[in-house]
């Protein structure tokens, strides 16, 4: 029983000395080398690139002002077109009888118009000979010089006349108005066959063919795209937490896909006041302010938007220096108590805000001047001993 006794002793003692050497060769041991970033306040070079198309200034969708079976096309996708040249042509033949009926109609109102002016003044002269009459038998009859029944007679006649007179201006009236009407239609009809014909409204080139030929179409379907002018614009649309940082006037800088290395500048001539229809994005519209003429609607581009001059000076770190915790806080090391070589690493809870090239920028949590971990983050803990190297890291 003694013997064991002095075993479990020699043991314990044996344990003793193991540890003791363990936490000797831990003390012993070099702290972890990490580096670091001085945390200072500066602007951030900040500039984004999407992708546009080239649109023109003005664009219009040419129609038909009638129906019709397209009987020419006289463009293609990308001509040019100079104002007044027709561009499309209707079969124009129901268009040409409805202007012959109408002339036909027009002429029959004329001539009944020459009618009713010829009974009207036939009727006129018949009133006015039997207003005379009655005049003279009237007074005839009060000097008992005729008889009543002449009397009647002639009075009778008077009034027979004017009603003929009343209906002749009557006629006459309607012969006028059906004149206008006629003529109103003849007027329409002939604008009706100058409409199948589809004429260019002012200089610019064809954007887009909408129908072919042969097609039946109805008044107002689009025929061709035409690009109008000579300003270009190019379009794209900006996520909306950047379209805040926008304003109308700004220069871009923009790239054609399919010119490369040359850069065009550019103004942000429209900013959507809705994202309706187009995600959580924002249409905008920038007009080109050098002329090309190699540059047409449809060409891709790239459009290079510098925001540098929006954001206020700040706090910019890296990536690499920031870790988050059991609890979901993001946090750094701040190193303190720095003598040596060495420093202590504290963990500090920060406030992120938007992410650049350069980093993440800090709102809150850490000040200028501070040394931040930027490299071992993971590898200490809060209150750890740190190598750090003599320079300092940018």
């Amino acid at each position: 029983m003694k013997k064991i006794l002095i075993a479990i002793l020699v043991i314990f003692a044996l344990g003793a000395c193991g540890k003791d050497k363990e936490e000797s060769v831990q003390i012993e041991k070099k702290p972890r080398s990490v580096r670091y970033v001085i945390a200072a306040d500066k602007g951030v070079e900040y500039s984004r690139t999407f992708s546009g198309n080239i649109i023109s200034e003005i664009e219009s969708k040419l129609s038909f002002r009638v129906a019709g079976t397209i009987e020419n096309k006289y463009f293609k996708l990308g001509d040019s077109v100079k104002k007044g040249q027709i561009l499309a042509q209707l079969d124009e033949e129901n268009y040409k009888l409805s202007v012959e009926n109408s002339l036909a109609q027009y002429e029959h109102s004329l001539a009944g118009v020459a009618q009713a002016e010829a009974r009207l003044k036939s009727a006129e002269a018949s009133f006015v000979n039997s207003k005379n009459e009655f005049s003279r038998m009237e007074k005839l009859y009060y000097d008992d010089n005729v008889s009543k029944s002449d009397y009647d007679n002639a009075k009778a006649n008077k009034d027979v006349t004017e009603a003929q007179l009343t209906e002749s201006k009557a006629s006459k009236n309607s012969a006028i108005a059906s004149l206008k009407a006629s003529n109103m239609q003849l007027a329409q009809n002939k604008l009706n066959l100058g409409y199948t014909k589809l004429i260019a409204p002012q200089n610019g080139f064809i954007v887009s063919e909408d129908r072919e030929i042969n097609e039946t179409i109805t008044a107002g379907t689009p025929i061709y795209t035409v690009s109008l002018g000579d300003t270009l614009e190019t379009e794209t649309f900006i996520p909306e937490n950047l379209v805040v940082n926008l304003n109308r006037g700004q220069e871009v800088a923009i790239e054609v896909n399919a010119l490369p290395g040359k850069i065009y500048r550019g103004i942000v001539k429209e900013i959507g006041s809705s994202s309706t229809g187009y995600g959580n994005s924002f249409p905008l519209k920038i007009t080109l302010l050098e002329n090309d003429s190699q540059i047409k609607p449809g060409m891709s581009t790239k459009i290079t938007f510098d925001l540098s001059h929006k954001k206020d000076s700040q706090i910019i770190i890296p990536l690499s220096a920031i870790e988050q915790d059991a609890a979901g806080n993001k946090f750094v090391y701040i190193l303190t108590n720095i003598a040596e070589g060495v420093a202590a690493a504290k963990k500090t809870v920060i406030t992120l805000g938007k992410t650049y090239s350069e980093g993440v920028a800090v709102m809150d949590g850490i000040k200028t001047g501070d040394y931040i971990v930027s490299s071992g983050v993971s590898q200490i803990a809060d209150g750890q001993k740190v190598a750090i190297p003599s320079k300092e890291v940018r």
